[in-house]
């Protein structure tokens, strides 16, 4: 009984594998969600440096 409670706290390999790929799918996950939003982020300072690029101009010629 002692000897087969030791074994269930101890991680197999079969284990740390499954553990392993989870993080991976866990993490690349995450990973392409935080680019879409910084694909989006850029999009939108791209936007607004031209709008404010497109004022100065309007401003230096009047």
């Amino acid at each position: 009984m002692i000897h087969q409670k030791n074994v269930e706290n101890k991680m197999s390999l079969s284990d740390m594998k499954l553990y392993a790929m989870s993080a991976g799918t866990l993490g690349v996950t995450t990973f392409t969600h935080i680019e879409d939003g910084l694909k989006i982020l850029l999009l939108l300072i791209t936007i607004g440096y031209t709008i404010s690029k497109w004022v100065n101009i309007k401003k230096e010629e009047d």
